[in-house]
């Protein structure tokens, strides 16, 4: 048998194993569009527990007007009309025009994002070159653990429409939410989450308009 040979059946052999490596391998997608439905959701309960927090009481019986202050995030508008929301539930009347205003309320964020950890243990991806073509050897996971948190810190402020005197200041409130997947012997993700409607939602993260007005009454 020729050395030339013995090459040829090893890299033969090579690329036998990663094809079935290949086969039994599965990927979750993270983000195909700007973000994940996952990862919307994280961001987004992150920040309603953050506007649950909050007290609109000082805008019970006016005439508000929202004016949207620093909002990054592609969420903004959703952060944005729960807000609105709230207010009118707390009895604030919410205008559309700024002449038509009582209060200008603007609502602002300092963090509405989300941040993300992982740790392997096991082979990472690794790409090869084998007789000119390229290939990348798949992830061999015995365990994986990646985390990721949805952050929000927001706060509103209202000042009078006509002498732009200070009404109320909500302070910070802060809202956060996690995932975690674990990948254990190549057999996973499993995920655990907090998020609503999930069978490892947190207690006291849950907020209920209906309860908080019930209560005040």
């Amino acid at each position: 048998m020729t050395k030339g040979r013995i090459s040829a059946e090893l890299k033969t052999v090579a690329l036998i194993i990663t094809a079935l490596l290949a086969a039994g391998c599965g990927q979750q997608s993270q983000s195909v569009p700007a973000r994940t439905a996952r990862e919307q959701l994280l961001i987004s309960t992150a920040a309603d527990r953050a506007l649950s927090r909050m007290d609109y009481r000082p805008l019970r019986g006016k005439r508000v007007f929202v004016e949207p202050g620093p909002l990054e995030s592609y969420e903004h508008q959703y952060v944005l009309s729960k807000f609105k929301n709230a207010v009118a539930f707390y009895g604030g009347l919410v205008v559309q025009w700024r002449a038509m205003a009582d209060v200008i309320v603007e609502l602002r964020s300092g963090a509405l994002s989300m941040n993300e950890s992982s740790f392997l243990f096991g082979i990472p991806e690794i790409p090869l070159i084998i007789i000119g073509s390229g290939f990348v050897l798949p992830e061999i996971a015995l365990f994986k653990r990646v985390r990721q948190t949805g952050e929000a810190k927001l706060e509103y402020f209202a000042y009078d429409a006509f002498d732009s005197t200070l009404i109320a200041s909500s302070g910070t409130r802060l809202g956060s939410s996690k995932a975690t997947s674990y990948t254990i012997l190549l057999i996973g993700p499993f995920t655990f989450d907090n998020l609503p409607g999930f069978p490892l939602e947190v207690k006291g993260y849950s907020f209920s308009m209906e309860d908080e007005v019930k209560d005040e009454r």
